[in-house]
């Protein structure tokens, strides 16, 4: 019971952050924000007692870290802050892993979607190419390739075993990976404005997607 009680409260932090998003108050998107994957980490570690899934709770963790490193300025909490988030997709792959068989990958559909997401990260840093630093600029393309392998196992997993808790964490991985993407042109992007460089864009498709990886991982009995 406790578990759907921190649930609760993470997707009342949710709104507050979104709300604090799109009115530009800074103290309820900053106060807000720390809480989201601590509350969700609380609920997976509570809701998997007495064994939790220890190596998703760690990965919550490091989001939790990326999040609270992304709320200073500059390019320099951005590249640690990314870093944290690294480790984090590192971790959920390794979730997703456990789950697939390497010998049987169902490489018909595979390749074509690691394809369409090299195309998809390749136009983001093609955008971003101008404005963001150097040195940032392969490890942004390697952080959004890996954000793809995510993908690529979530969606091995909805294949391989179809239902709707699968196919809740294959969407909430292509939302991570759409929020990502959003960032990267948000912040460094050419062009002018758009719906999805927002922060409002960027936090909505960001907690809906975790929370999504998370309820498909949990409620499945990963």
């Amino acid at each position: 019971m406790i578990s759907y009680i921190f649930l609760g409260l993470f997707f009342i932090a949710a709104v507050l952050n979104v709300i604090g998003a799109r009115e530009w108050n800074g103290r309820l998107f900053t106060v807000t924000k720390p809480m989201l994957m601590a509350l969700l980490c609380l609920y997976v570690i509570f809701r998997g007692l007495p064994s939790p899934d220890l190596l998703l709770a760690a990965a919550l963790i490091t989001c939790w870290l990326g999040d609270i490193l992304l709320l200073f300025k500059g390019d320099l909490w951005f590249a640690v802050g990314g870093i944290s988030f690294f480790v984090g997709h590192v971790l959920i792959i390794l979730v997703f892993a456990r789950e697939v068989d390497t010998g049987s990958l169902p490489l018909a559909v595979l390749i074509p979607a690691a394809l369409l997401y090299c195309a998809a990260s390749g136009a983001v840093m093609l955008s971003a190419r101008k404005k963001a630093p150097r040195i940032m600029r392969l490890p942004m393309l390697l952080y959004l390739l890996c954000n793809a392998v995510t993908n690529l196992f979530t969606l091995t997993r909805l294949i391989v075993s179809p239902g709707i808790w699968t196919a809740a964490s294959f969407a909430g991985a292509v939302l991570f990976f759409l929020s990502d993407c959003a960032l990267f042109l948000a912040r460094y992007g050419a062009g002018p404005a758009r719906f999805f460089k927002t922060n409002v864009f960027v936090m909505t498709t960001y907690i809906l997607g975790v929370s999504l990886i998370v309820l498909g991982l949990v409620q499945a009995g990963v």
